[in-house]
């Protein structure tokens, strides 16, 4: 269960970094990965990393309608993409 986490966390890392160069991306696989990060924040209220979880589902929620400095979606791709790789090989 742990390793598709992970691998969501990977998607949604990429999909931040995507909105980061203002690619099309499909508005659909935005939403939904956007609203698993905010439901997992949630469930995992007490770990600092759900923190990182808030700030990239409304990050991807924002990049469908505004567009943002590309360095706010790096940094954001970085935090949730790490936290995908420990989830991976933890």
């Amino acid at each position: 269960m742990v390793k598709f986490l992970g691998i969501f966390d990977l998607l949604a890392a990429g999909l931040l970094v995507g909105a980061g160069y203002e690619l099309a991306m499909p508005q659909g696989l935005v939403i939904t990965l956007a609203v698993y990060l905010l439901l997992k924040a949630l469930l995992f209220l007490a770990d600092i990393g759900s923190l990182f979880d808030v700030i990239g589902g409304i990050l991807l929620i924002l990049s469908l309608s505004m567009t943002l400095p590309p360095l706010v979606f790096f940094v954001a791709a970085v935090l949730v993409g790490l936290k995908g790789m420990m989830s991976l090989f933890a």
